[in-house]
């Protein structure tokens, strides 16, 4: 009986390391922290504080002062603000488009090792720069991804290309 409870107890183990360990569910995981890192950007809409007079008069005078270029007449706010926009859509993108891509972890392991590996450097980026510029939270956050895509990233490497049947 106790065998029995120790060889099951070793089968669960072994089956949560798994999926745990799948590099499927490495890459989903890592779509979910982007997903955090996008909330967490545009959480901090819009981007500035307003709780002491110096920002307050700092955001007004960036939507005050125009400036022209490429032809293009705009405020630093306009720039400010639109690019706090845009890194959240890219940030929601990426972990789109990585869900996505897990699906590919069978069919094409090595591609997708490539492909983990240079998010993971971009992430690595993203971490020196949210803890040389910005702030702690999304620098663990980058950390975090960035470790989990290069564990799967050695996984996927490691593995050959499962060749599908083609039907006659």
């Amino acid at each position: 009986m106790e065998q029995s409870l120790m060889s099951e107890e070793k089968s669960n183990n072994k089956l949560a390391a798994g999926i745990l360990g799948s590099p499927v569910t490495l890459i989903r995981l890592s779509s979910v922290l982007f997903v955090g890192l996008a909330i967490g950007h545009l959480w901090a809409y819009p981007w500035t504080s307003i709780h002491v007079l110096q920002e307050v008069r700092l955001a007004d005078s960036m939507k005050s002062v125009p400036f022209v270029f490429m032809g293009q007449r705009s405020t630093y706010w306009n720039l400010y603000f639109g690019w706090g926009l845009l890194v959240g859509v890219v940030l929601l993108t990426l972990a789109i488009v990585l869900w996505l891509l897990s699906d590919l972890a069978r069919l094409a392991p090595r591609r997708l090792g490539a492909i983990t590996g240079i998010i993971a450097a971009s992430c690595a980026v993203g971490a020196y720069l949210s803890l040389r510029f910005f702030y702690v939270p999304p620098f663990l956050m980058y950390v975090a991804i960035c470790l989990i895509l290069v564990t799967t990233g050695v996984q996927l490497l490691g593995q050959r290309t499962v060749c599908a049947e083609v039907p006659k």
